[in-house]
């Protein structure tokens, strides 16, 4: 769920995917009854993934433990991983996807994805509530957790001596002289827009357009005179001084503290904020079934889960991995949920109501550039 899973990959475009399959399909599925379960040496198991997403360690010791060769191919957008799966079915050579939670309902939908079985994971009983059984499958028969995170804001504590508190002193500092346009927000829809929804109470899967135009009166008098720019990705700039204000999710946050300033602070969104899950899932037609499942149970033990954690940043949803990371650098924001009641999170989802979102998204970056 690396950041750049964000930005662009809640988009219109994905609104567009229907699902159509027909009883043949869904016929033609193996059951997780029928799965092979022996994982055969010298076999392969082929992921799709972001890069680097996945501990070079953990794939290592897990070759070494099965004699099961590893082979990880990138991609570069959710819509990218999406669309193979859903034009492919069955076909991709893939065995074992990682995919962000919003989507998993339209794959379902598509009939692009098997269903686990459940009894090979007995390490899913260790994750965190926080990313189990959310809207995305509610029962976890199609996805399990990989990683996840969440979205708040950073600021130098140099230059805004009161703390925000929630998303409104975020947007209300702005306006404060000391910043010096030195601010930015997500470059995204979602994240930007819901943090207006999020603030004032409002679900931000409404679809009353009256919502959608206080939100954009809102931005236009008190958030785009003061901004800066647009930027998912503002760890170099806050490190750097360039930016004493901005919008972020976890990831990029904590690489901002470490890189930066030792008087920079991060804090989640309030009184609500989003939450993004990346999940482990089948795809139809994967041919090695037996090493997918062993190679998710084995990144749910807490040993493999941590390294995970301590390769790419984030939190696996593996609760007694933090046993095992008590002296990771800013723990605190990659178990942003330690704490927090679960209602705090809404789940990003990619529902009708995104297409507003957007729309009013594009309106407001169309005024920063006139």
């Amino acid at each position: 769920m690396r950041s750049h899973l964000r930005t662009a990959a809640l988009l219109a475009a994905a609104l567009a995917m229907g699902g159509c399959s027909s009883p043949d399909d869904e016929a033609a599925s193996p059951t997780p009854a029928s799965y092979p379960s022996t994982v055969e040496k010298g076999s392969t198991l082929t992921i799709y993934s972001w890069a680097d997403y996945i501990s070079a360690d953990n794939i290592a010791a897990f070759e070494k433990a099965t004699g099961v060769k590893v082979k990880v191919d990138a991609y570069a957008s959710a819509e990218e991983a999406v669309a193979k799966l859903r034009l492919t079915q069955g076909t991709s050579g893939y065995d074992l996807v990682v995919m962000d939670g919003s989507y998993i309902p339209q794959l379902v939908q598509s009939k692009s994805l098997l269903a686990w079985d459940k009894s090979r994971l007995p390490g899913i009983a260790g994750l965190s509530k926080t990313f189990t059984g959310k809207s995305w499958d509610p029962t976890n028969t199609y996805a399990i957790p990989k990683s996840g995170g969440s979205t708040g804001y950073v600021w130098d504590s140099a230059v805004i001596k009161t703390p925000p508190i929630d998303w409104n002193s975020f947007y209300a500092d702005f306006a404060d002289p000391a910043v010096k346009r030195r601010t930015s927000v997500i470059d995204g829809a979602p994240s930007f827009v819901g943090s207006y929804f999020w603030g004032n109470g409002i679900s931000d899967q409404t679809t009353e357009r009256s919502d959608y135009a206080a939100a954009e009166q809102f931005y236009t008098d008190k958030v785009l005179p003061h901004l800066k720019e647009f930027n998912s990705y503002p760890r170099a700039d806050l490190a750097a001084g360039d930016l004493v204000l901005a919008q972020a999710f976890t990831g990029d946050a904590r690489g901002a503290l470490m890189d930066g300033s030792k008087t920079l602070r991060f804090a989640l969104g309030g009184p609500k904020t989003d939450l993004y899950v990346d999940h482990w899932v089948l795809p139809k037609g994967s041919q090695n079934i037996a090493a997918a499942h062993a190679f998710v149970e084995f990144l749910l033990t807490p040993e493999n889960a941590a390294r995970e954690t301590k390769a790419h940043g984030y939190y696996t949803g593996v609760e007694a991995s933090k046993n095992l990371l008590k002296d990771l650098p800013y723990k605190e924001i990659v178990f942003f949920d330690d704490g927090v009641a679960p209602d705090r999170f809404v789940p990003a989802e990619v529902t009708p109501a995104r297409k507003q979102a957007v729309a009013s998204f594009q309106r407001l970056k169309a005024v920063v550039s006139r």
